[in-house]
């Protein structure tokens, strides 16, 4: 009887933890149209830098160079899935615990991003960009834990911004 009361609350405690996990696809109603976004395969004269951290759940902290960093144009698409996944489409965090949920369509043309590694203290560096509407995302993962980084940023010609991904 004990056991079972305890696997009772390890469901109760499972299903109640505010996790975004799906076995069903989580429909994007937005269209992806890649005209839309061609501006972003352009090379411009703006870039953006900055640091990635991650804090765990557990209060571990890592950075470094075995993160990866994606930018995305803005789209509707985008904005939408980026929405559903952070709870907004301007800035936040998310643990891979939460869930890592699947999205249809799932246009391959939206997977065509601009991808760089951090190095060993955090640092990162996008270059030769267009001006335009983006969205960076950190992916911090390690030993089954860790997470993602979102923020919106908006950049004009010949501008650098300076970004910290950190969600501590």
């Amino acid at each position: 009887m004990r056991y079972l009361l305890i696997f009772i609350c390890i469901i109760f405690y499972s299903c109640s933890n505010n996790t975004k996990k799906t076995e069903s696809p989580v429909i994007i109603k937005s269209e992806f149209n890649e005209e839309d976004v061609a501006w972003f395969y352009k090379n411009g004269n703006s870039s953006i830098k900055g640091v990635a951290k991650f804090k765990s759940k557990d209060g571990d902290i890592r950075f470094g160079k075995e993160f990866r960093l994606e930018l995305n144009p803005y789209s509707p698409y985008t904005k939408e899935r980026l929405n559903y996944i952070y709870e907004n489409d301007d800035a936040g965090y998310v643990y891979i615990e939460s869930g890592i949920p699947k999205f249809t369509p799932d246009p391959e043309g939206y997977h065509k991003t601009r991808k760089i590694m951090c190095n060993e203290k955090g640092e990162f560096e996008f270059k030769n960009l267009p001006p335009g509407d983006y969205y960076i995302i950190a992916f911090m993962l390690w030993d089954e834990t860790g997470g993602g980084i979102m923020k919106h940023i908006k950049l004009a010609d010949n501008e650098t911004k300076a970004v910290e991904m950190i969600n501590f």
